[in-house]
């Protein structure tokens, strides 16, 4: 009988374990469309606003199996606590236990961010969850919502300030109150006490609550923020984001590529409007003479790089270093002196001078007709008045059109038509390039053409509309901008009857934003940190534009009041 016994309970362990395994095992079952559910939470104790918890945890129940890993980032408490939290998982639902004493009568907010995955398919929660209790008898009920208007502000963290009267520094100072963005680029903060706020929108790369200078992006709110008694809601706090950028430009390398081509590469982007060849020098250090170049121009180089391009060689010895200073980054930082060693290369110069691209400023290398453009690309670098030289532009009747030239850089240009060309008509860009030579005296000795056609007023579209305000509107724009080509984007100037209308507009869907210029300088400011400045105020139309040639959209009313 004992012997039965123990043989029944090994094949009910054996029948335990199996099925135990079964449960363990959280893999997806076989076949099948993909989970893309994300993961949500369906409780939380306690529940949001109870009072008088003493208790030194909370709980919250998922929809489905998560991976442990991802939940202990993405959990923030609003006041912080100073000690770690300790986590214990039953099944679907996990316990935290705070380590630190709650403070009395306080008011505490638990946001679990998006961050969190399930393990089926690392599907992320879509939005975060938030729930406040208080461990006293009454509960803040202060929320500020907003937005984040970015292709990406999925995990973008807001970073709530209680003004004290002293300036807010959110690379040394955590936040009071801590949120996290959905994918909708919404975000919710709850459980607020009364007082003025200041709130920043920050992509912590680091996670560390911690605005990192250079590294992260940042949003700034646009107008002053306070709750106080039954005005204890702030809504449409919204952002745009940007990066600061307070390194001056800095130089990883350079290359000599012949004789009279130097290949220098910036550590990251720089403002090439104000590129020059003035910039550098370069200097034989054992005998202290300076050679200067004579052009610069991107052509055909990688990301940060340029070409700058020498008229007199170099003695092949050692010593030559390239001196540059003042070029600036995009937010107007100069650099300060910087000496970079070169190798000299005495190999001559080959490739003949020549076009490497034309094109029109429009879709398909169209020109507008009634503002004709083409841009002119060369490999290599020749002077604006030399350009002008033995180049027409002309219809097929042969009737020549005049035009006037712009530098770009020393090898790019753009061909303006100085008179209105008729609609769907083909024209022709005719250089003669025999009288065209580059620093080393290369050319070809051949007749360069290129056709391009005019656009018709029927391959535009249009949007119109008004800005509903109580303010002043002399100072407000309106932008357009395309959803999949970031460089298009049309801008105007609200009129005196806080009207716009863009008259033409290449088709393809848009979104229609406007701001309130307060500056007056035509351009939207995203405010700062350090010191602390407010973003300017803006708001969307609240539907995708489809802008389809020949039908203009009208009634495209954008509400500040709102």
């Amino acid at each position: 009988m004992a012997k039965k016994s123990k043989l029944i309970f090994k094949i009910a362990a054996v029948f335990a374990l199996l099925i135990f395994s079964k449960c363990a095992n959280q893999m997806p079952p076989g076949g099948g469309e993909v989970d893309k559910i994300p993961p949500t939470i369906l409780e939380s104790i306690p529940a949001n606003g109870t009072t008088e918890f003493h208790e030194n945890y909370f709980e919250i129940t998922f929809s489905e199996y998560v991976d442990k890993r991802s939940i202990q980032d993405a959990i923030f408490i609003s006041p912080a606590l100073q000690k770690p939290l300790e986590y214990d998982w039953s099944g679907r639902t996990l316990t935290v236990n705070f380590e630190d004493t709650l403070k009395q009568n306080t008011t505490y907010t638990i946001t679990i961010g998006t961050d969190v995955k399930d393990l089926h398919n690392s599907n992320k929660m879509a939005e975060p969850f938030t729930f406040a209790f208080s461990t006293g008898n009454k509960i803040h009920t202060g929320k500020i919502s907003g937005k984040i208007y970015d292709p990406n502000s999925d995990g973008i963290m807001i970073f709530a300030y209680k003004n004290e009267g002293k300036e807010i520094d959110p690379s040394k100072q955590t936040p009071d109150y801590v949120s996290q963005v959905g994918k909708n680029g919404k975000f919710f903060l709850s459980g607020i006490g009364d007082g003025a706020y200041t709130i920043f929108a920050i992509r912590d790369k680091l996670k560390d609550l911690k605005y990192q200078k250079n590294e992260d992006e940042f949003g700034v709110q646009f107008k002053k923020i306070e709750l106080k008694d039954k005005f204890n809601e702030v809504n449409d706090v919204d952002f745009f984001i940007t990066k600061e950028d307070t390194i001056a430009p800095n130089i990883s390398n350079v290359i000599m590529k012949d004789r009279n081509h130097l290949l220098v590469e910036f550590r990251d982007k720089i403002d090439s409007v104000k590129l020059s060849p003035s910039n550098f020098y370069l200097l034989d250090s054992t005998v202290n003479k300076k050679k200067f170049p004579k052009y610069i121009f991107k052509g055909d180089a990688r990301p940060y790089q340029f070409y700058l391009v020498l008229s007199d060689t170099l003695e092949k010895k050692e010593g030559w270093v390239l001196i540059s200073n003042g070029i600036y980054n995009i937010d107007s930082k100069p650099s300060l002196e910087e000496k970079n060693s070169i190798t000299v290369k005495n190999d001559r110069d080959t490739l003949a001078l020549k076009p490497i691209k034309v094109a029109g400023e429009l879709p398909e290398g169209k020109v507008d007709f009634e503002d004709a453009k083409i841009t002119i690309l060369f490999n290599d670098a020749i002077d604006t008045a030399t350009v002008k030289t033995k180049l027409s532009i002309q219809d097929v009747k042969g009737d020549k059109y005049p035009f006037a030239i712009k530098r770009v850089d020393d090898a790019a240009f753009t061909i303006s038509v100085l008179s209105r060309l008729r609609q769907s008509m083909e024209y022709t860009l005719k250089l003669d390039l025999k009288n065209y030579t580059d620093i080393s005296g290369n050319k070809i000795d051949s007749l360069f053409q290129n056709k391009f056609t005019t656009s018709n007023e029927l391959d535009f579209s249009g949007a119109s509309g008004n800005i509903n305000t109580i303010s002043d509107s002399s100072n407000i724009f309106v932008v357009l901008q395309n959803t999949k080509e970031s460089k298009i984007k049309y801008s105007q100037k609200a009129g005196p009857k806080n009207n716009f209308d863009f008259k033409k507009v290449v088709p393809g869907k848009y979104l229609a934003w406007s701001f309130k210029d307060k500056n007056k300088n035509g351009k939207y400011d995203f405010g700062t940190i350090i010191p602390f400045k407010h973003s300017e105020e803006f708001k969307f139309y609240p539907d995708t534009l489809n802008l389809r040639a020949r039908w203009p959209v009208g009634g495209v009313n954008i509400d500040f009041q709102k």
